[in-house]
């Protein structure tokens, strides 16, 4: 049977075990934090970010209705058969002879 003081010792290195190995797997998940830091440094480095705002945006200045409207499209046969039909009115105003 063991007595007290065996006991306390055995607890004792058991406690040291418990804590160097707590200590050992704090510092091993720190080091895979630190490798894992690296390595995204390195991969927002060594890729250009696609987006590169033009010095307006950076300063706040929002696009212009020109800017933002979208491109222009090749317009429908459809469309341009209806635009075909209306006549056009003269630019200043007045009537066409007929």
């Amino acid at each position: 049977m063991l007595s007290i003081p065996h006991l306390v010792v055995i607890f004792l290195i058991a406690l040291i075990v418990l804590g160097i190995t707590t200590d050992f797997r704090v510092q091993i998940e720190d080091e895979m934090r630190e490798m894992e830091r690296h390595t995204r440094l390195q991969q927002v480095t060594a890729e250009p970010s696609p987006y590169r705002p033009t010095d307006a945006e950076l300063l706040g200045a929002t696009p212009t209705s020109a800017e933002a409207s979208p491109p222009a499209t090749t317009p429908s046969p459809e469309t341009v058969a209806a635009a075909a039909t209306v006549p056009e009115k003269p630019a200043d105003g007045e009537s066409k002879p007929a």
